[in-house]
């Protein structure tokens, strides 16, 4: 059985605490925000690769300010061109 907190009450003057939205900690940082709507033809896609690979990458793309996704799509775009 959980135990109960004990709780404070704020003092006059105090301002109350900021607690961050789950939404705001992800976009924290972030130079844009890449949405998909619904009507779009696009496929969650999965596949393994290497952890460190895929932090690095991770990292590179923030870097640059891109998707992993859209980095990807251009690949295979591009891979698709060559053949």
């Amino acid at each position: 059985m959980a135990k109960n907190k004990i709780l404070t009450v704020p003092q006059n003057g105090t301002q109350p605490a900021t607690i961050p939205s789950p939404i705001d900690n992800m976009l924290a940082g972030t130079t844009s925000v890449e949405t998909v709507t619904k009507t779009s033809n696009k496929r969650p896609t999965s596949f393994n690769i290497d952890q460190e690979l895929q932090s690095r990458f991770k990292a590179v793309c923030a870097t640059r300010g891109k998707s992993m996704s859209s980095v990807i799509e251009d690949f295979i775009l591009g891979y698709i061109s060559e053949q």
